[in-house]
Order: structure tokens, then sequence, then C-alpha cells
């Protein structure tokens, strides 16, 4: 696996790792699986049951980040998942920005946007005077 995807497993796991535990349990997995856009698939509680058991190779209730990147090496084609598809969710307009407002815009329409995700975005927003932020930006913003 490349290190950029390396990196961006890691810091998809570390998003939806909401009670900072070093696992995704079965809500925080079940969040993840979950399509931000309200009118996308839904996951059921089965489905979730099956990728949890699929994943969780030690069999602890909770998917560990190991587990979490060797599940998703051997079962998700790479560049299929991370950071550049949650910003292109947010990037409704498709120009390659997530702009103040239309960021606003998809926190208020999409149940499924991750606090965490929505917390990096307000206090970039609200700490600078920027107007818009860049796939990379958001990369940085994980990481820092």
């Amino acid at each position: 696996m490349a290190t950029q995807e390396s990196q961006e497993l890691k810091l998809l796991f570390t998003v939806f790792d909401v009670d900072h535990s070093g696992t995704l349990t079965k809500e925080e997995l079940k969040q993840l699986l979950q399509s931000p856009d309200p009118d996308g698939p839904s996951v059921s509680e089965e489905q979730v049951t099956e990728y949890l058991k699929l994943a969780d190779t030690d069999n602890s209730g909770d998917i560990s980040l190991d587990e979490f990147v060797t599940f998703i090496n051997d079962n998700v084609p790479q560049g299929a998942y991370g950071l550049k598809s949650i910003f292109r969710t947010i990037d409704t307009s498709g120009d390659g920005f997530v702009e103040k407002d239309e960021f606003e815009q998809v926190k208020k329409t999409s149940q499924n946007l991750n606090q965490n995700l929505i917390n990096i975005f307000d206090k970039k927003f609200q700490k600078d005077t920027v107007s818009k932020i860049t796939y990379e930006r958001m990369y940085l913003l994980f990481l820092f």
C-alpha cells in the first residue's frame, strides 16, 4: 500500500474513532459505513455485524487500527476509500474546494457527517479568515 493511502486509512480510522479508544466500536463502524449522502444507501444492522465479524480477527468486539487496515487492504480496492472520498462528498460543486457556505449546507443536510470532521472544519473556518479549503489543506488539518 502506498504511504499516502496508508496515512489516509489511519486518518479515516481516527475520524470515526469518536470516543478516541483506539478501536472502532460497532456504532462507530456503522457511522463509517453509512453514506454521507442522506439520500444514499443505508447500512443495516446485519451488514454492520457481518463487517465487524470479518474485521475483528481477535474477537474483542471492536476493530483495532491494525485490523481495520488489514481488512481494508484485503477487501477494498485501493483508492476507493479515504479522505479524498469524504472531500468529494463535501465538495458539492465539484470545483476542488470546500467553501464555507458549501460546508454549512452539507452540515445541515447530512445526518451521517461525522462530528470530528465537523469540528475540524468549523475550527478552521472560525480560526482563520479562509473562505475555502483544498483537499491538501484538509489532509493537513487531519494530521495536525
